[in-house]
């Protein structure tokens, strides 16, 4: 009896394996991008720098970006992004509107932006074999504040903006070899920033373009 048991139970186990094979040899198993040095994550960071214009002001600034996303798969990505935008120059301030600033005509004038996004990003990662580089596009929405901070001879003050934040880019990452967890990144894309204090406004919008890199966490 005990012979016959154990005999169905052999029988029993061979057959599940067998079938388990067989059932995985037609898997289609879709590979993600993991970090293949240590503890594999879909958490990823980047940090990248660059310049952007601003229309109000007519001006080029330094612009620097950080931002975490999360990898849905390999295809779709959701994240957020904190950016730091800075313009600097000495010159008149008609543009901007002098009588809501308290400025006078001749100023030293900062501008710090900081916009927030949530952001959702498609990437296209079959085309990294054929053309050297994965393309991605990203859009974002969100809220940006702007500090304007201006000195002259008879004045000085800071005033405090806000208002919504759009944004869109394309991407293309280049990873040096292919078992690397670091990817060299450029982006070129736009953003929208109607910034306004009360019934005063400035349009900080513009195109940017930026190199970061990027790495798992």
């Amino acid at each position: 009896m005990k012979s016959r048991l154990m005999l169905t139970a052999v029988i029993i186990i061979i057959s599940t394996i067998l079938f388990a094979q067989e059932q995985g040899q037609y898997r289609t198993v879709l590979p993600r991008e993991k970090n293949v040095f240590v503890n594999p994550s879909d958490n990823e960071f980047m940090i990248k720098a660059g310049t952007g214009y601003a229309s109000d002001p007519g001006k080029f600034g330094l612009d620097i970006s950080l931002n975490y996303l999360y990898n849905i798969d390999p295809v779709f990505v959701f994240g957020f992004e904190g950016d730091f935008f800075w313009i600097h120059w000495k010159s008149k301030l008609e543009n901007i509107n002098i009588a809501a600033t308290g400025a006078s005509v001749n100023a030293k004038t900062d501008l710090y932006t900081l916009p927030f996004f949530a952001n959702a990003q498609v990437r296209f990662p079959f085309l990294r074999n054929k053309i050297h580089v994965m393309p991605a596009a990203t859009v974002g929405i969100g809220y940006a504040v702007m500090i304007l901070d201006y000195t002259s001879d008879d004045s000085e003050g800071t005033k405090i903006y806000g208002g919504l934040a759009l944004q869109g880019f394309a991407s293309a990452y280049y990873r040096m070899y292919s078992e690397s967890a670091v990817d060299f990144l450029f982006d070129i894309g736009y953003r929208r920033l109607d910034l306004s204090k009360g019934k005063v406004g400035i349009d900080m919008s513009g195109p940017f373009t930026r190199l970061g890199v990027k790495f798992y966490m």
